[in-house]
């Protein structure tokens, strides 16, 4: 398994960083995971629980790969982003 990107580094916008730059079969998955997502939503799940669920999916495997503090990090800088204003927003926003 390939070490895991800096803390710093993991909330950079996908548009702004090469191929090379991305974990293996990274198109790959993220195009499955928004398919599963569009199945999902034209089934009549909410899209909120539809988010909730992938909370529940995401946040432990986070946890295990980053560490605790490593998440704390990363919710810290997109918060940030999310809330600045005045500032250019970014693809994560």
């Amino acid at each position: 398994m390939p070490a895991p990107k800096l803390e710093s580094d993991l909330l950079d916008p996908v548009d702004a960083v090469s191929d090379e730059d991305l974990p293996p079969r990274f198109t790959e998955a993220h195009e499955q995971i928004c398919d599963l997502i569009e199945r999902l939503e034209k089934a009549g799940i909410p899209t909120d629980t539809v988010l909730a669920a992938l909370m529940a999916e995401l946040m432990p495997r986070l946890v295990q790969i980053y560490g605790p503090d490593g998440v704390v990090m990363m919710l810290k800088r997109l918060a940030g982003e999310i809330s600045s204003p005045g500032e250019r927003p970014t693809s994560i926003q």
